[in-house]
């Protein structure tokens, strides 16, 4: 007996906790409801400049809400516009007190020293600024805080320690507003005091301004081995066309180790000249070749120049590349290049041999799967089933993203018309993003989630957090989508095989935006919408404002007068920015090229993006059935990694979106 009352006293207490813990709960989300108007409201009013009325607003909320971070933050804004340097500052210090650690803190710490140097406390501002640039060396107000120490030193006669500080700031954000703060007083140093590095950093940064003339004038002070680079940027930008060939063709003679940065930022100059100069392309080509002569340059312009030669001397110069220079960033393209010749020639033991070589030597992520797709082929062509399917699955498990995955999973499968997709299929998910549950569930993130929920999106911006995901999350709370993608599509690109097609940081870099527009375009065109919102990442990754260098226009890039076709009644080609109608005429026109290409998905995507008319011309000259082989062929290069990079967010987007 006395256990079981024990059993109904336990059970009593446990029913009481649940219903005060549920009482509350309603309470507290009433209380968030109603501060969260608050807020609103003097968020209103800050927006209108009455900062006066919107501090009382934020100062309104409790420390014990939920909102009290915001309110917090709100309140230091608000006392820093009003110049009330004495609230700012405590406002500031105590919100940095209670996200330090984090990537909030350091924006409040500079306002807070800017906060004390207004108030004339020098040696607090030193304080502040100094535990910026220790404790938070990565952020962007760490190099404005060297910026500001360069300039106490300055004027403590310290010029030494002040120019490490200036030279820091330069180095870091050339294009930065204290740029040419820093530059002016560096001007003021005696010559001797800035070393070669020095001065190439001042001459870079004054390019990076616009200030070409000054920039050449800082640079006759540096060896030409190191500024012949910048010296080209700026003969460029002058359109002194005679002088950067002279320059050119000299700094490619010179021998010195290259990274692979450097070497990639030479063949760009190389690539210039090439532009640039008043000869034909492949004499200006042949010109680098000379120049570079037994030089390290040497394998970049004799890849370049291979571009303008005969078939049969691209393939000999392309054998040489990999051979004698092994190491050169242009060697696996010109491998690559040499593999596919053999293919071509169905010489299959040597491109066998070729791709054993590629895999044991390079590893690039987008030339790699391509190497294997074509290796597995082979194969096949030489009844290696086994093997081949091996390469195939491999493909798939290690470059999920790619469009070769699509290929090898196609042909896994027994598919014979995979460029051909399903119209019927339909675009489920739901696509919120208040369902995604971030890595980062501290502090940090709970603040930030509040600003987005009160709607106070600006504020954000602020604080320049350091994680690519929670940024791209950020970016498409606030509406700026494209930047979302493209934030999100470069952190998979730099880690592509640690992140796997579950990840939720997919669904940043393939979003659903104007879904409803294209299922409704699309099933009333037959077409498959998974493909054309493919389409439409890979075109204006779903900016609706875009505007190409051709003057194409919106989410799906429609020239005026390809619109014009579609719609006559189409006036005002502004309306190509209202997203509806964009993809209304983009989803006619994709039908109109199926028509035109008997209902071939494949050529449509190509024809969208070169015209039908140069599709029509490779298929008059193409006697090849493997239609791998004519994607590989396309002559125009854009063209030929447009309709892989399309097939490629097909395939992400049909696996992500199950």
């Amino acid at each position: 007996m006395r256990k079981e009352k024990f059993l109904f006293l336990l059970a009593l207490l446990l029913f009481a906790g649940f219903f005060v813990l549920f009482i509350l709960k309603v309470v507290l989300n009433f209380a968030d409801a109603e501060t969260g108007k608050i807020y609103k409201q003097g968020l209103e009013f800050y927006q209108k400049t009455d900062y006066q009325n919107a501090y009382y607003n934020f100062k309104k909320i409790s420390f014990l809400s939920t909102y009290s971070g915001p309110a917090l933050y709100r309140q230091a804004t608000c006392a820093w516009e009003l110049k009330d340097y004495k609230t700012a500052a405590k406002k500031y210090h105590k919100f940095a007190k209670v996200y330090k650690n984090t990537d909030v803190a350091p924006e409040s710490i500079w306002k807070l020293a800017l906060s004390e140097f207004e108030l004339g406390d020098r040696k607090k501002a030193e304080k502040y600024l100094r535990k910026l640039v220790e404790k938070y060396p990565e952020s962007d107000f760490s190099k404005a805080a060297a910026y500001k120490l360069g300039v106490l030193y300055y004027d403590s006669g310290n010029k030494t320690k002040a120019k490490e500080y200036f030279i820091e700031y330069l180095e870091y954000a050339p294009l930065g507003r204290f740029a040419l703060d820093c530059i002016n007083l560096l001007q003021n140093y005696e010559d001797n005091m800035l070393s070669y590095s020095d001065k190439l950093y001042i001459a870079n940064a004054l390019y990076e301004n616009g200030y070409y003339t000054r920039s050449l004038e800082i640079l006759t002070d540096v060896s030409f081995e190191k500024s012949w680079i910048l010296l080209t940027k700026n003969y460029d930008k002058l359109s002194n066309i005679d002088t950067l060939s002279s320059v050119v063709l000299k700094g490619v003679g010179l021998d010195f180790k290259q990274s692979p940065d450097a070497e990639k930022e030479i063949l760009d100059i190389m690539g210039l000249y090439i532009r640039k100069s008043n000869l034909p392309s492949k004499q200006a080509a042949y010109n680098l070749v000379l120049a570079a002569k037994n030089k390290s340059s040497y394998p970049l312009a004799l890849f370049l120049y291979s571009k303008y030669v005969d078939y049969d001397s691209s393939i000999k110069n392309y054998e040489k590349i990999y051979q004698a220079y092994p190491n050169s960033i242009v060697a696996p393209d010109s491998l690559w290049l040499v593999f596919w010749n053999d293919y071509k020639n169905k010489d299959y033991n040597s491109a066998l041999k070729l791709s054993k070589a590629y895999t044991n030597v390079y590893f690039d992520y987008n030339v790699q799967p391509k190497i294997m797709f074509w290796t597995a082929k082979i194969h096949y062509k030489m009844n290696r089933k086994k093997i081949a399917r091996s390469l195939l699955h491999n493909i798939v498990y290690n470059f999920p993203n790619s469009y070769y995955a699509f290929r090898a999973n196609s042909i896994l499968r027994g598919s014979k018309s995979a460029f051909n997709t399903n119209p019927k299929m339909k675009i489920k998910d739901k696509f919120s993003l208040d369902d995604f549950a971030f890595e980062s569930t501290g502090k940090e993130y709970r603040l930030l989630n509040k600003f987005v929920t009160l709607g106070d999106y600006d504020v954000i911006q602020n604080f320049k957090i350091n994680d690519a995901t929670l940024n791209s999350w950020i970016a498409a709370r606030s509406g700026r989508r494209a930047y979302s993608v493209l934030l999100a599509r470069d952190e998979i690109i730099k880690n592509p095989k640690n992140i796997s097609l579950s990840n939720q940081k997919y669904k940043f870099a393939y979003p659903l935006y104007y879904r409803e527009y294209v299922s409704k375009y699309s099933e009333k065109y037959n077409i498959n919408p998974y493909l054309m919102i493919s389409l439409i990442r890979e075109e204006s990754f779903f900016n609706n404002e875009a505007v190409s260098s051709t003057g194409a226009m919106g989410l799906m890039q429609l020239m005026p007068g390809t619109a014009k076709t579609m719609d006559y009644n189409l006036y005002d080609t502004n309306k190509l920015f209202i997203p509806e109608y964009n993809i209304s005429l983009g989803v006619k026109y994709f039908a109109y090229l199926m028509e035109i290409f008997n209902g071939n998905e494949a050529l449509c995507v190509l024809a969208y993006n070169s015209g039908p008319g140069s599709v029509k011309k490779w298929l008059s000259n193409n006697t090849n059935k493997d239609f791998d082989e004519f994607v590989e062929n396309v002559p125009y290069s854009e063209t030929a990694n447009y309709i892989k990079k399309v097939y490629a967010s097909y395939w992400v987007y049909t696996n992500i979106y199950k």
